[in-house]
């Protein structure tokens, strides 16, 4: 399986949002730079993605929705990536869509993003957090330490601010 883990752009700040904090949405900026991040992915030929799966919470679903018009895939929401995602979660929930498809995108928040790269790789004490609209790829079982991470990139690395 091939697996890419992008975090849900910069939405705007707790402080300056005063509904739920599920509904947040991106900022005119987030979106701008998770297109130009998925652009330039997508023209360098580094994402195969058969399906997106995304967490309910509205900044995560537009973000995802952003993947979704770039690719040309379809974008669903799997509930277990909201806020607290853990990868038994996310296992108990993928059991549920088998057969799954050969590349897959989850897009999620932090700290669990970090927290899955780490545990898929074996590593689950290193450090894999992503910046927002940060994204890996991993390839492998999707197991404890059943996967290799193949690369992790922050925004600064793929597009010029």
């Amino acid at each position: 399986m091939l697996l890419y883990i992008l975090r849900h752009g910069k939405a705007g700040t707790r402080e300056e949002w005063h509904g739920d904090d599920a509904a947040r949405p991106l900022t005119d900026e987030g979106k701008q730079r998770t297109q130009a991040v998925l652009e330039a992915l997508r023209d360098k030929k580094k994402l195969e993605v058969e399906a997106i799966w995304t967490s309910p919470l509205v900044r995560a679903r537009q973000t995802a929705e952003i993947a979704g018009q770039v690719l040309g895939v379809q974008v669903s929401t799997l509930g277990a990536l909201a806020c607290g995602a853990t990868l038994a979660s996310l296992q108990a929930a993928l059991r549920k869509k088998a057969p799954l498809p050969e590349s897959v995108m989850l897009v999620g928040h932090e700290p669990d993003c970090g927290a899955l790269i780490g545990e898929l790789a074996g590593d689950p004490q290193g450090d894999y957090t992503l910046k927002k609209a940060g994204i890996a790829a991993l390839k492998g079982r999707f197991e404890t330490g059943g996967m290799v991470l193949k690369w992790k990139l922050a925004p600064k690395d793929v597009i010029e601010d």
